[in-house]
């Protein structure tokens, strides 16, 4: 078998020696790495013309932000399961083997590893949670409510399975949309393995997408997944059936993130009023959340009064 490894970057020059010696060292030999250019200025594309011990490809992104890199390395690669790398997080020696193992054995859609959080010092800061890793509820709906965390890597998919979920990530969203793809390719009754081992580490720089201030992209980014998500769960106003008990949890966990990122756009941000100002527009003037609004409006919460008033 082989596998298909998709990185993508922007400006990852610092970064690509380590994922490169990474993935030098790798046990299993038999992968492809596709790295996808996220119209970096720096010389990363340098870097990359050279000569490793792994095959490699090299694009360069049309259009802008992670989720249209990784994309175009779904649609690039052609092996039965892909696997997606941060450029700037670091792999066991034994990551691909695993993962190849593991298809090899059960064919699964999706097999998932544990992972561990560190920071540029090497201090571990958090990782997976085992508890809730080996958990027997449904892992969709586990993503949707934030029990699991909405991480397209430290994961290995069927290529056939995400083709037939068209489980790929939304255009134009920057932050969030790892949340989408995942619903896509979680929806249904996808087969799922694990693996109880930490194999990939991801490394929390102060200057990742992550750590960034809140800009307007970031507010706009926020109400539009979870407009997608309200779609996908088939919470909106145009859907005939709804589930209440699911609308009201999924209304709860939509205010409950946007007061985590009000308090960050307090806390990080020189134009906070601003901000918080344009998040309450977009989310009052969504219709497609007209049925989350309602639900919170007349919830016993304070969430309708924490974000909207």
């Amino acid at each position: 078998m082989k596998l298909d490894v998709i990185i993508p970057f922007k400006d990852a020059e610092i970064h690509l020696p380590n994922i490169c010696a990474d993935l030098e060292k790798q046990n299993f030999k038999n992968f492809t790495v596709h790295f996808v250019s996220d119209h970096s200025i720096d010389d990363s594309l340098t870097y990359l013309d050279r000569e490793f011990s792994f095959e490699h490809k090299i694009y360069e992104s049309l259009e802008d932000g992670p989720g249209a890199a990784r994309n175009l390395g779904i649609t690039s690669s052609s092996n039965q399961y892909l696997l997606f790398i941060d450029a700037d997080d670091r792999i066991s020696p034994n990551y691909l083997s695993r993962f190849e193992q593991v298809a090899a054995a059960t064919a699964p859609d999706i097999i998932e590893c544990m992972y561990q959080s560190i920071d540029t010092d090497g201090n571990v800061i958090s990782g997976t949670n085992l508890e809730s890793f080996i958990s027997p509820d449904d892992r969709f709906m586990a993503l949707v409510y934030g029990d699991v965390p909405r991480l397209s890597w430290g994961k290995a998919y069927k290529r056939s399975h995400i083709e037939n979920q068209n489980a790929y990530f939304p255009d134009n969203i920057h932050n969030g949309e790892d949340h989408i793809f995942l619903l896509k390719a979680y929806k249904g009754s996808a087969h799922i393995e694990i693996i109880c081992e930490q194999l990939y580490s991801w490394i929390r720089h102060s200057h990742s997408l992550t750590n960034r201030a809140p800009t307007t992209k970031t507010v706009e980014d926020f109400v539009k997944v979870g407009e997608l998500k309200a779609e996908l769960l088939e919470l909106t106003p145009s859907d005939t059936s709804v589930d209440e008990d699911k609308l009201l949890k999924f209304s709860r966990r939509t205010f409950k993130e946007a007061r985590m990122l009000t308090s960050k756009i307090k806390s990080d941000s020189i134009d906070s009023e601003k901000l918080i100002s344009e998040l309450q527009s977009l989310i009052a003037s969504s219709n497609t959340l007209d049925l989350v609004c309602e639900t919170l409006r007349n919830d016993s919460t304070s969430y309708w009064q924490d974000i909207m008033a």
